[in-house]
């Protein structure tokens, strides 16, 4: 897009059904993502004050939403379980053994020094399911996983499905 020529060179609008989300430490439940998000950001700005008045400048320190992710649960619950076992390995409730013995199990995933954390990627696709942008997701961790809700009122074609909610330490955008 040039100043002379605005309409831009690609048209095609983003559609919110074409993504793969992909997590380095549960890899199930990349197959069972419903939804995913990029995380917003936001640099808090300084008040300075003044004897005429404070004004704001821009601060330096980057703050990113939290990642929310809702995924379908299989039938082994296995794409539950793998997150509620990587939460127990970060803060067990029956001490330093359990956490332990959950962190070496966890410990196959794990892709730095720090095995509480994970990486992640977003792909988003084109309206033809090609890549075109992905996004690096650094230093994830688990802060809340839902409940399994049961109803006996519902239809057996209901999916069951549950939220979990990440931090993140960053991320970058790489090329697809």
């Amino acid at each position: 897009m040039t100043v002379l020529n605005r309409v831009p060179e690609n048209t095609n609008l983003l559609q919110p059904t074409k993504f793969l989300l992909t997590f380095d430490r549960i890899p199930d439940v990349t197959y069972f993502c419903q939804e995913g998000n990029i995380p917003g950001m936001a640099i808090p700005a300084i008040v300075t004050p003044t004897p005429g008045g404070d004004y704001h400048v821009a601060g330096n320190k980057i703050t990113y939403n939290m990642i929310n992710v809702k995924f379908m649960v299989d039938e082994n619950v296995n794409s539950w379980k793998n997150i509620y076992s990587w939460m127990r390995s970060i803060a067990s409730p029956h001490g330093t053994e359990e956490r332990n013995y959950l962190t070496t199990i966890q410990n196959q995933f794990k892709l730095d020094s720090f095995p509480q954390y994970s990486d992640a990627t977003l792909t988003v696709l084109s309206n033809l399911n090609n890549p075109v942008l992905r996004v690096h997701l650094v230093g994830l961790f688990p802060v809340s996983l839902s409940d399994i809700q049961f109803d006996t009122t519902l239809s057996a074609d209901n999916i069951i499905t549950a939220d979990a909610t990440f931090s993140v330490k960053y991320f970058d955008f790489v090329d697809a």
